[in-house]
């Protein structure tokens, strides 16, 4: 008789202890990912390697070591020029926003306004009107989706220096959203 009662006060506390673990992991926001300031530092200080095919290269290929932030800075004030220029552009463009994209984790989405057209304000879609890829407009990208309408979204902000062809420095804003 005295194990039984036992065995059943073992039991409750164990369903008991599991219940509080269950309902504290649904209401941690820690456990939904790293905060908006948190994917900010990383964009801003962390470093990647970004190659891409290039004719100009000796080897057909170039490689640039730079952090997620000057890439989308670089991505962002190159806008526009010559038709010529645009192909390779193209591919750099397309292989500096993909590594930007694979170190920000999902939920996460990227604003960046820079160069000639920052005052537009507007981010557009991919030419396939899916909005979770990156893309490119004229003086602004966006890499990741849209956050839900329903969702906590946490906001951090970056201005990042860019030099342009007068020697002036342009910059370009950074804008991370992360739910």
């Amino acid at each position: 008789m005295t194990s039984t009662v036992l065995d059943v006060t073992v039991l409750l506390l164990c369903v008991s202890a599991s219940v509080v673990a269950l309902g504290a992991v649904g209401n941690d926001p820690a456990a939904a990912g790293p905060r908006a300031a948190e994917v900010a530092d990383l964009v801003a200080t962390e470093t990647v390697t970004v190659t891409y095919a290039s004719d100009e290269a000796p080897n057909g290929t170039r490689t640039i070591h730079a952090t997620r932030a000057e890439l989308v800075a670089l991505v962002a004030t190159e806008r526009g020029g010559e038709s010529e220029e645009r192909a390779p552009r193209g591919t750099f463009e397309s292989e500096a926003l993909a590594a930007v994209k694979r170190g920000i984790g999902p939920r996460t989405r990227i604003d960046a306004e820079g160069g000639a057209g920052a005052s537009d304000g507007a981010a557009s879609e991919s030419e396939s009107g899916d909005p979770s890829t990156a893309s490119v407009s004229s003086a602004s990208i966006a890499v990741g989706s849209e956050p839900p309408r329903s969702a906590d979204v946490t906001v951090a902000v970056i201005a990042h220096p860019v030099p342009n062809d007068s020697g002036e420095t342009e910059t370009v804003r950074i804008v991370i959203r992360r739910w």
